[in-house]
């Protein structure tokens, strides 16, 4: 009887983690990666990169301030960085991009 017990237990033990892996495993498909994005646009006048209709798509943006435009996007600085210049015909040297939360360079 013993036995059959620490087999049933085992076997519930295994199936909870299985479960587990499982949710876990399909939670982090569906939630893609969004990127907190700072864009400084060094230019006068700057263009207002909320007023495109393709960039506006791509990140729920804030205005930060003349020229400058804080977004969530599934796309990375770099990724954003072409984006912007593409679209806007921008020269590089004008558009920063940078995560929100990265630590600035000493």
């Amino acid at each position: 009887m013993r036995e059959i017990v620490l087999v049933g237990g085992s076997i519930l033990v295994v199936l909870l983690l299985f479960s587990l892996v499982n949710y876990f495993s399909k939670r982090v498909e569906s939630d893609p990666l969004e990127h907190d994005l700072i864009v400084s646009i060094k230019m006068d006048p700057a263009p207002d990169i909320i007023q495109h209709i393709k960039i506006k798509k791509l990140a729920a943006w804030e205005i930060y301030g003349e020229g400058v435009f804080r977004g969530k996007s599934q796309l990375t600085k770099e990724e954003m960085k072409r984006l912007l210049i593409k679209e806007l015909c921008l020269p590089e040297e004008t558009v920063i991009v940078v995560e929100a939360r990265e630590k600035p360079e000493k």
